[in-house]
């Protein structure tokens, strides 16, 4: 009997020494699976300065931008040219989950700022937007030149829509100004109604007014289904000085169906400036034969003055536009150009890099 409880001692006092020995184990794996939350119980103020430098950097702009070199040839006077059109910088960035806002540089040619604005989402129907931007008018005159199918913009939309309009304006479409903007009825993939209006200098872009009036634009699109657009538009203001002003205005509408295969789109606008009436209209139709190639054809017409024959203008043109990679776009645009003083042929080759 001594024997066996002096064998059996050893054996208990092993067995509570593994038992220990296994709790002590078990509590250090604990400790060191917990410890982070623990910690972190403890002191969140780590975490905390990492939410606010996710929350400053959440609010830097947005870089993007776009360099646009190109080639041309006439024979007009047998001239050929290459030209760097655009090299542009885009930031955008948000304040607040409502308030936006953009800057938007053009370095090529002469250097200068194309949009400059504030945009706040209201709600989900209306927002506000004030500065310097686009006009709402036209269905072309608010595509970005990267997504632009042509080389070059219509004929109507250079004239009529302050490119180079008639009335003396050059700036790349836009304004300086006020105005609201919104999208109505929501279905999937895309609103019934959009409508953008506003009130603007009426001088163009990165110059006060000049005179004490302000012109007002308005745009409404109808899209009854996903793919097409039914747009009216109208513009009406004065241009020049306060003691020499003269009316602008202009009344279009446009038709647009584009379902990333077939493209189709065509506009109508007819004008008033100062004693002259103008009009003109186009009509562009594509397709993309493979993923990558797409191909287009445009009928373009502009008559600056209705009264006299000699200021029609009507553009024939066809293109090509190769997409090799998701930034980079190459088209090619014969044109021939005809007008009551003389035919013109020409070709345009243009390389789109975005970034």
């Amino acid at each position: 009997m001594n024997t066996l409880f002096s064998k059996f001692i050893p054996f208990v006092s092993c067995s509570l020494w593994s038992v220990r020995k296994t709790i002590r184990i078990l509590f250090f794996i604990s400790f060191i699976t917990l410890s982070p939350f623990l910690n972190a119980q403890e002191d969140t103020g780590g975490w905390d300065r990492i939410s606010k430098i996710e929350n400053i950097i959440s609010k830097l702009p947005k870089m993007s931008g776009l360099v646009n070199l190109r080639y041309r040839y006439d024979d007009l006077n047998d001239a050929n040219s290459f030209d760097i059109r655009r090299a542009r910088l885009d930031l955008r960035g948000d304040i607040s989950k409502q308030l936006g806002y953009r800057l938007h540089v053009e370095f090529a040619n002469n250097p200068k700022i194309l949009d400059a604005y504030v945009h706040w989402k209201i709600n989900d129907y209306i927002a506000l937007q004030t500065g310097q931007y686009k006009i709402p008018f036209s269905l072309e005159n608010i595509y970005n030149p990267a997504n632009l199918e042509m080389i070059d913009n219509s004929l109507v939309i250079t004239a009529l829509c302050g490119y180079s309009d008639v009335a003396g304006i050059s700036a790349n479409g836009r304004d300086i100004g006020i105005g609201f903007n919104g999208n109505l009825f929501r279905r999937e993939g895309f609103n019934i109604i959009n409508y953008s209006v506003g009130l603007f200098n009426g001088s163009g872009i990165n110059t006060t007014d000049a005179n004490k009036s302000k012109d007002f634009s308005g745009i409404l699109t109808i899209n009854p289904v996903k793919y097409l657009s039914l747009a009216t538009y109208h513009y009406n203001g004065s241009t020049g000085a306060q003691e020499n002003t003269f009316q602008r205005v202009r009344t279009g509408f446009g038709v647009k169906y584009d379902d990333g295969h077939w493209l189709a789109r065509g506009e109508y606008i007819k004008a008033k400036t100062d004693d002259f009436k103008s009009e003109g209209a186009y009509a562009v139709l594509g397709c993309f034969v493979y993923p990558k190639i797409q191909i287009l054809v445009k009928y373009d017409y502009f008559k600056r003055d209705l009264n006299n024959s000699d200021t029609r203008q009507q553009n024939y043109t066809a293109g090509i536009n190769y997409l090799p990679v998701k930034n980079i776009r190459l088209q090619l645009n014969y044109t021939y150009a005809t007008s009551p003083e003389r035919d013109i042929n020409s070709v345009a080759i243009q390389l789109m890099s975005t970034f």
